[in-house]
């Protein structure tokens, strides 16, 4: 969340980020309750420090002096009782209505409304072309007996899927080929230098299988309970995770670092849950929009002042994955109206799916700033001292949708796949994807 100084010091800022990620939250109103809960809090204070200042003089009066003194701290606790009554009433309006603010934005984030408005900063490769009409993932998969989602419908109802064979081969081929690439300092060095960021550290990412449930209060602390999207588990004070990044971004909270050991950088490995309420009839064929998928997520702690930078450096790390797998894609900078509540900035990558004859988001890279820090009590030590809050950045390294990239880009006309030859390695070799009895 933001800091209530911060808002009180920006407060045009504020209100203008707020309304330009279409959030209504009445600033207004918060910085009213902000005043009364200072004042509430103030005279609580005093009235605090007079009870105890009067009951270290009982302990030394005696006879009618110290009735009447027993009586004068009896209406002390009183009102002690009343103003905390008070504050604590105010505090669950001031505490939602803070909550509810979102972080600033970046100021050369574009404002819009929604995906429309997102602007394409680039584009890698071009679109394959094909002498046969392409088909969409589900189809190809269906046909080589590498997805099962007629059978996953029946054991667990819609939005769910078997993978089989090649296609489990080819999920952890690509997800290990992420693990070497963010744990190789030369590649994260040849990544960093080439964007002119020399001055950031060329640190390997640290490997990581993180729990796939969550404390209620933490997960709300990072800004990550997505309302009726996030799975809750009965009777338990845990939620199940929407990404890896739930239980990875609170890996430091209580804690504070040292500047010399930043950045702290993570990449993690989970199965994730989302309920995808209100996407009914939406995207319901095949794996693009599922209630579990499998996701390789990377994860990055820094100073204030390199938060920026280190986004910069992980999505060219993010597009070195795409390119080495030979995917055609565009890099995308999102608008207000599309980012997350904590984001200051968002980029995502849109890999071209042609059975679908559209391009689909494959990538993204959140930049919070301190968003998520503040409630999880994340801290750094600067070389001076100084105590500051840790900086995050959270991205993706793969999920399923490049798998989808890769059967329709990859998709042959006689209904097979080709293996991006990178992956051939985690493969034993192999080069396409066929029916078992074509092999």
């Amino acid at each position: 969340m933001l800091d209530i100084k911060f808002i009180r010091e920006n407060v045009d800022l504020v209100k203008r980020s707020t309304k330009n990620k279409g959030k209504d939250v009445n600033i207004d109103r918060l910085l009213l309750l902000d005043d009364e809960r200072r004042k509430l809090q103030k005279e609580l204070d005093d009235m605090r420090a007079e009870q105890n200042r009067v009951s270290a003089e009982i302990a030394k009066a005696s006879g009618n002096k110290k009735r009447d003194m027993i009586e004068s701290v009896s209406l002390v606790k009183d009102k002690i009782r009343e103003l905390e009554g008070k504050l604590g009433d105010l505090m669950r309006e001031y505490n939602t209505l803070l909550y509810a603010v979102p972080n600033v934005t970046d100021p050369s984030m574009p404002v819009g409304k929604d995906e429309n408005d997102n602007v394409v900063l680039s584009e890698w490769g071009s679109k394959p072309e094909f002498d046969f009409n392409p088909k969409e993932h589900w189809e190809l998969a269906e046909e080589l007996d590498i997805l099962d989602t007629k059978k996953a419908s029946e054991v667990s109802g819609a939005r769910f899927w078997y993978l089989k064979g090649d296609l489990v081969r080819l999920q952890f081929a690509m997800h290990q080929f992420a693990f070497d690439v963010f744990t190789n300092t030369d590649i994260i060095r040849k990544v960093r230098d080439n964007l002119k960021l020399s001055h950031l550290s060329d640190k390997p990412f640290i490997p990581m299988l993180p729990p796939v449930m969550v404390r209620r209060e933490v997960q709300k602390a990072i800004h990550r309970v997505q309302g009726d999207t996030t799975y809750r588990i009965e009777m338990e004070d845990l939620n199940l995770v929407a990404s890896a990044e739930h239980t990875m971004a609170p890996y430091h909270m209580n804690e504070v670092l040292e500047e010399k050991d930043l950045p702290k950088r993570y990449i993690g490995y989970s199965t994730a849950f989302r309920r995808e309420a209100g996407t009914y009839g939406k995207d319901m064929k095949g794996m693009i929009r599922g209630h579990q998928f499998d996701k390789s997520e990377i994860e990055s702690f820094t100073t204030a002042e390199t938060g920026s930078d280190e986004q910069k450096l992980i999505v060219g790390l993010q597009e070195y994955l795409m390119q080495q797998l030979g995917l055609h894609y565009r890099l995308v900078q999102i608008c207000t109206g599309d980012t997350g509540s904590p984001d200051y900035q968002q980029f995502d990558i849109e890999a071209w799916l042609p059975g679908q004859n559209a391009y689909r988001e494959t990538h993204t890279s959140d930049y919070m700033t301190d968003y998520q820090t503040r409630g999880i009590n994340a801290f750094y030590k600067t070389m001076y001292g100084e105590k500051k809050l840790l900086h995050t950045n959270d991205a993706t390294a793969f999920s399923g949708r490049p798998l989808i990239a890769i059967l329709e880009q990859y998709q042959q006309k006689d209904g097979s796949v080709k293996i991006p030859e990178v992956l051939r390695k985690y493969m034993n070799g192999q080069e396409f994807i066929k029916k078992e009895f074509d092999r």
